[in-house]
């Protein structure tokens, strides 16, 4: 069976077969389906760790926390809990370049469960265009790193990602 899809300049139908018509349409379907996946968002996992080794310095590498955040009609807590042992020194590096727009960092020593808890780190004094953020923990037992994600009141659906490197000496 052949189908009439398009005219040329002479007004005669061009032929396709139904073969040929339904891969090139999966084809195109695939092609901008995966090119709207692929541009969602900014995360550049290995941009946002290198970027982050290198403030790391001379610290040693330990470990480290790669966060996918979708901005939503509703503000957001998020926390993650840090594992260190006593008596070593730790920094912390913060690259949040993959974010659309910003979100307040803190890092404190008890849980979110916790009254009367101080943050020992916060980003609410660092310019918005401070992507990259470098923290020398003061001794302690536990960290625990809350990201307060702002509302999104546009409705873009917006995602992107951040990643916090632990050294330590």
């Amino acid at each position: 069976m052949k189908y009439e899809v398009f005219t040329n300049s002479l007004k005669k139908p061009l032929k396709m077969s139904k073969k040929a018509f339904y891969i090139s349409l999966v084809g195109l379907v695939f092609v901008f389906g995966f090119t709207t996946i692929q541009t969602a968002d900014n995360c550049d996992k290995k941009a946002l760790t290198t970027s982050c080794k290198k403030k790391l310095d001379p610290y040693k590498y330990d470990s480290q926390k790669f966060t996918k955040i979708n901005f939503t009609k509703k503000a957001q807590q998020l926390e993650v809990e840090v594992p260190i042992f006593i008596g070593e020194k730790y920094r912390l590096v913060f690259n949040t370049s993959g974010l659309p727009k910003g979100i307040k960092i803190n890092v404190y020593t008890k849980d979110k469960e916790a009254k009367k808890r101080e943050p020992i780190f916060s980003n609410k004094d660092a310019k918005a265009e401070d992507k990259e953020l470098v923290f020398d923990v003061p001794r302690a037992r536990k960290m625990f790193v809350d990201y307060d994600v702002p509302a999104d009141s546009t409705n873009a659906k917006l995602t992107g990602c951040m990643i916090f490197m632990v050294g330590y000496k």
